[in-house]
């Protein structure tokens, strides 16, 4: 710590030594020497812009150049395939439907024929089995209408003689005869 207020007034008398000088490059007498170094020092850096640098960014910017024009025109080709590929793929796609469209036809016409075959088989076999059952209908209502004459006539007979009335078995068929044919018409 002792040191410190010796370089302190040590930095104040430098200084002070110095207030009276301008500032270097300030200097009128050092102009010419600066301006000398100047006038060397910038045209180094042109020739090395100028030949060295500046042609190496132009060849990597012609390069990029370049890269991205023929990576927009392999995108385009790329497009253009996928164009192409989706028309060929909507084709295989209409004829793929158009054919499914044409066998779930077929398919439906021959299911239909099919049925229509059982049902013309059915409607057959249930005419036979109808005009059959008609025939037994017919036989049993005659078998049951010769039975009524002769049930209507005994029970005819059976009342009459209930009710004390007496009457000829010729006159009692006559009467169930006429009933009988009047309700079977």
């Amino acid at each position: 710590m002792a040191s410190e207020p010796l370089d302190a007034a040590h930095g104040v008398e430098g200084a002070a030594d110095h207030a009276g000088t301008a500032f270097p490059p300030f200097e009128a007498s050092t102009f010419p020497s600066q301006i000398f170094w100047l006038t060397i020092t910038f045209a180094i850096l042109y020739v090395v812009l100028s030949r060295v640098i500046l042609p190496r960014l132009g060849a990597i910017i012609e390069e990029r150049k370049g890269r991205i024009a023929s990576d927009l025109d392999e995108a385009a080709r790329m497009k253009a395939d996928a164009d192409q590929a989706m028309v060929e793929m909507d084709k295989q796609l209409a004829t793929a439907r158009a054919d499914a469209r044409a066998k779930a036809e077929a398919t439906k016409a021959k299911i239909d024929a099919k049925i229509a075959e059982a049902s013309a088989a059915k409607a057959e076999e249930l005419d036979a089995k109808l005009v059959e059952a008609e025939g037994r209908i017919d036989e049993m209502k005659a078998a049951a209408m010769g039975n009524v004459s002769s049930i209507a006539s005994s029970t005819t007979a059976a009342i009459l003689s209930q009710l004390g009335v007496t009457a000829s078995d010729a006159e009692i068929s006559s009467a169930v005869s006429k009933s009988v044919d009047g309700v079977a018409a």
